[in-house]
């Protein structure tokens, strides 16, 4: 059988293809031996792609979880922010007005009843706080103010107590009004029911179920509102009457205290809930990501002796290459 030989174009352009193919295949070796991974995903499993998608979508699952336990994090950690401001402002005041009903002095109550005005407008500020674009007390009614301002409940108010004539009366008018569903939770409440739970890991929710309209947050809101009535004109006249109301307004803030120090310690146990489950879910993504690599990764010592094999043959196309391209007629003769 005759020998079968090759043109100058034709052995050209094979020695092209297979220069190409040798790159080629030099490249995947190399960001094999870089990465550790295999290229091919599909030829490492033997087409079986079933494991990694179920890892890959446990994985993707893990990664909302992720994001929903840092924003209720921070969520809860601002909420947690704005409970230790009001306990600091109520319990300071509460000392306060105990002092100047106990000091038997008019002025010390006047100016108790201006500290009382200036610490709930800054308490329901605080009410009001957003975080994200999302209101941290007003439950569903992320959107909205969470309650109204200092100047409009003590507006209210000042109507309830219209005809008090004693300290006494005055705080049952409050009570009455607060405790009314048509007084402070319709009135002075401007969001919503409480959050939906959130779900945090698979199977478990994380419940954000503090409100303003809370009884002890709104409680402590009566105690500073009573106060801040001193400021308002209230028992105007009765030196007595207003040191009794600054006691009583005094003496309920401080029993409230008890009653916040436990919202904020309910809060508490949900963002240790939350901090455990994004432990948890770490843990998981872990664990996911090394048996996704141990599925996919590439032999470091088959793929080096690949690549060494590989760099050997480009090295040997490209001298034939070489040596083909000086032949000639005249080197032939």
């Amino acid at each position: 059988m005759g020998a079968v030989s090759l043109g100058d174009m034709a052995q050209s352009f094979m020695l092209r293809r297979h220069t190409v193919a040798l790159k080629q295949n030099l490249q995947r070796l190399t960001n094999e031996v870089a990465t550790g991974h295999a290229s091919d995903i599909t030829a490492r499993v033997s087409g079986d792609l079933v494991p990694i998608s179920g890892i890959d979508a446990s994985l993707a699952r893990l990664k909302g979880y992720g994001s929903a336990t840092a924003e209720a994090a921070a969520f809860t950690g601002a909420m947690q922010v704005v409970l230790g401001t009001v306990d600091s402002l109520a319990s300071g005041l509460s000392t306060t007005l105990i002092a100047a009903a106990t000091g038997g002095s008019d002025a010390m109550v006047d100016l108790a009843g201006k500290d009382a005005e200036q610490k709930l407008q800054t308490v329901l500020s605080a009410f009001n706080t957003q975080f994200g674009g999302r209101s941290l007390f007003a439950g569903v009614g992320t959107m909205a103010a969470a309650v109204i301002g200092a100047n409009t409940l003590l507006s209210a108010l000042g109507v309830a107590v219209t005809g008090a004539v004693s300290a006494q009366d005055v705080e049952i008018a409050v009570t009455s009004w607060f405790a009314d569903p048509a007084g402070y939770d319709a009135l002075a409440y401007q969001g919503g029911d409480v959050l939906a739970g959130l779900t945090i890991a698979p199977g478990e929710e994380a419940r954000i179920d503090v409100t303003a309209k809370d009884p002890a947050l709104r409680d402590t809101v009566k105690g500073l509102a009573m106060a801040a009535l001193l400021n308002r004109g209230v028992l105007a006249g009765q030196s007595t009457g207003r040191q009794d109301l600054a006691r009583r307004a005094g003496f309920s803030l401080l029993d409230n205290k008890t009653d916040r120090t436990n919202v904020a310690a309910g809060i508490g146990l949900v963002e240790a809930q939350i901090d455990a489950a994004a432990t948890r879910n770490a843990s998981e993504t872990s664990a996911l990501q090394i048996a996704r690599n141990g599925i996919t990764e590439a032999d470091p010592y088959e793929s080096a002796t690949r690549l060494e094999d590989t760099e050997a043959q480009l090295e040997k196309i490209y001298a034939i290459t070489a040596r083909l391209s000086h032949l000639s007629l005249l080197d032939y003769l």
